[in-house]
């Protein structure tokens, strides 16, 4: 097996981001040049391959059906945490909002007729218990039956009216998910649909990808022992002419049974300028630190 189908193997996807598949075709492209040099690490060993990749990437869908009314960014525009990206029709959301809230004030006005009555009640059976030697016995009876039902006529309109307030918060939830909202800043790299399409709750409407990027590269199993994190690279990008410094994030525990390679990423160090010059799905040549030398005491 060769060299980029190991890594075709080890460098997935990151939620949805068809990196294999640029890795590969760029990887061809490297591979069938005639005469290319290959650089090696200080180790003396091949230089290990990887991609550049957004730490977050998702594909934004909507939270309900609807038809979707706008879409606020353009393709590359940079978004924040929390901004409105997009927004189903809201029309009927608001309408159902009104109608639940119209719902809750006759719940409301219904529980203050009920209170209004209960205090009736109670007056009532005081006057009777005041002049109950001069009345029939009955009489007092039938007001303190009168009182525990206005109780409980009382309680059923509370209880309606708690009905009333949920059904609204969902209303006024549904409204607000309307809205689709970036849960992370980043760049818009995608974008799935156009205003006036009917989209469901699996319907992706546009993709984000955070600015934060990464490295993800496929390590050979008898080098990912003495991988450890924190540990420098140095990653070489010739799409860009260019060679970046950065350190080892994490180390997967996992083999590939066919590369017989594991997935490490690593933490480029980047200013402003480098920032925007790199795009996802860049590949890289990543050279590792060589191992320390061991010294033995004479």
């Amino acid at each position: 097996m060769n060299r980029w189908d190991c890594v075709r193997r080890v460098l997935r996807p990151v939620r949805g981001l068809a990196v294999g598949a640029a890795l590969l075709g760029a990887a061809g492209a490297l591979a069938a040049t005639p005469g290319q040099a290959q650089r090696s690490s200080p180790s003396g060993t091949e230089p290990l391959v990887g991609v550049v990749v957004a730490r977050h990437t998702l594909d934004l869908t909507a939270q309900q059906d609807g038809r979707l009314q706008v879409l606020k960014v353009n393709l590359g525009d940079r978004v924040t945490s929390g901004q409105v990206l997009a927004q189903l029709e809201l029309e009927p959301l608001q309408l159902e909002v009104a109608a639940r809230q119209a719902q809750l004030q006759a719940a409301q006005a219904e529980v203050s007729r009920t209170e209004l009555l209960q205090l009736q009640a109670q007056q009532r059976l005081k006057r009777e218990q005041r002049i109950q030697a001069f009345t029939a016995a009955e009489a007092v009876e039938t007001a303190e039956t009168e009182v525990a039902l206005a109780k409980v006529n009382v309680e059923l309109a509370q209880a309606r009216r708690a009905e009333a307030k949920a059904v609204l918060d969902a209303a006024n939830r549904n409204l607000e998910l309307a809205k689709l909202r970036a849960p992370f800043a980043g760049r818009v790299t995608e974008l799935y649909q156009v205003p006036g399409v009917t989209v469901g709750r699996a319907t992706p409407v546009l993709r984000l990808v955070s600015e934060e990027l990464k490295l993800r590269f496929a390590v050979p199993e008898h080098v990912a022992p003495r991988l450890r994190s924190g540990a420098p690279v140095r990653v070489h990008l010739p799409a860009l002419g260019l060679t970046l410094d950065g350190e080892v994030d994490s180390l997967a525990p996992e083999v590939d049974v066919s590369s017989r390679h594991q997935k490490a990423e690593a933490t480029l160090r980047l200013d402003g300028a480098l920032r925007d010059r790199l795009a996802t799905g860049l590949l890289a040549d990543v050279e590792l630190a060589p191992p320390p030398v061991s010294r033995q005491t004479p």
